[in-house]
């Protein structure tokens, strides 16, 4: 398993891709099996395009990387970060960072 500094190298050179790659990674050690947005039930379907969508016993996971330069650096201030947008219930978010991809 790379560092979280080999981590942040890869996230330069390819930040998208990278981040993708890691994310299947950890949801196939979490047991979840990767479906394509063609096999994937009609609700996901209407609601967008996820770039990752798992499925374990039923239980659905969409995945969206977005990368933000903003969200790292404000990351790195040592004080907590709250993202604030317009979902409807925060608790349905969870957000995984570079050290979270590889646990």
């Amino acid at each position: 398993m790379p560092s979280v500094e080999e981590a942040l190298e890869g996230y330069c050179k390819t930040p998208h891709g990278f981040l993708e790659e890691k994310a299947i990674a950890k949801l196939k050690r979490m047991g979840y099996k990767i479906t394509d947005y063609d096999h994937a039930s009609k609700w996901i379907r209407e609601v967008d395009c996820p770039n990752i969508i798992a499925v374990k016993d039923g239980e659905y996971i969409l995945v969206k990387v977005k990368l933000s330069d903003q969200l790292r650096r404000y990351s790195m201030a040592k004080a907590k970060l709250v993202l604030v947008t317009n979902v409807e219930e925060g608790k349905a978010i969870e957000v995984w960072g570079l050290k979270e991809l590889e646990t």
